[in-house]
């Protein structure tokens, strides 16, 4: 009987860290600082560089992967000490669609 209990706990954790992978999503994370078109991709050493033209402007990006060209992302990070360049931490490809008010 005490494997049978062991058995039903086992299933219940696996129970709990399924339904919390499946209904988390980017949309219960906080929201990017900024958010933009993407534009002017180039490739470095370590990763990318490319614009994020903003509604107030546009910021230069780097990150480690590539981003889409012209895709509507949302972004979170760190500028630099001379505020030159923004060190992206998250990116997230955003819906054009659901964003627009």
């Amino acid at each position: 009987m005490s494997a049978h209990r062991y058995a039903a706990l086992g299933m219940a954790v696996v129970l709990v860290v399924l339904t919390l992978v499946l209904f988390s999503d980017e949309s219960m994370q906080e929201d990017p600082d900024m958010t933009g078109i993407v534009s002017d991709i180039k490739e470095g050493t370590n990763g990318y560089t490319f614009i994020l033209n903003t509604y107030d402007g546009s910021v230069r990006c780097f990150f480690r992967e590539r981003p889409a060209d012209l895709s509507y992302c949302g972004v979170s990070g760190t500028f630099s000490d001379d505020g030159s360049i923004l060190f992206v931490e998250r990116l997230v490809h955003l819906d054009r669609s659901s964003h627009h008010q």
